[in-house]
């Protein structure tokens, strides 16, 4: 039996591929023969960095940016597998979990850290 695996992330628990990895895991001892397809997807928000980086055999770098907050954070941003795409999640530099819920007010935070990511490393396409 073929079976595709294809799970978005848990929010602010597990990202995608961790989550097929485990039913995958779990699948696995309930049918051992299965040939099992891990294919995680992302909605385009929190967990699609890491969705598509690791799907890509991609490189992670980060960049120190401002956070939402006004303060000074580290965010991810990724380069695919193939080398001339570059994946940049609003939720690293901007994202509601970097904000505690009582500080969640568009009239206090910001979201420059992600124009920041935006910017070019020296010597660099990216």
């Amino acid at each position: 039996m073929k079976i595709v695996i294809s799970p978005d992330s848990f929010k602010e628990c597990l990202p995608a591929w961790k989550v097929a990895e485990a039913l995958a895991t779990g699948w696995h001892k309930v049918l051992p023969g299965s040939q099992l397809v891990c294919l995680p997807v992302a909605d385009g928000g929190e967990g699609t960095l890491e969705t598509l980086i690791h799907a890509t055999d991609g490189t992670f770098y980060t960049k120190k940016v401002t956070g939402p907050l006004g303060e000074s954070i580290h965010a991810q941003y990724g380069i695919l597998g193939n080398q001339t795409t570059a994946v940049i999640e609003l939720a690293q530099a901007s994202g509601l979990e970097l904000v505690s819920p009582v500080q969640r007010s568009p009239l206090y935070t910001t979201s420059f850290g992600t124009g920041e990511t935006y910017s070019r490393r020296p010597g660099t396409q990216y």
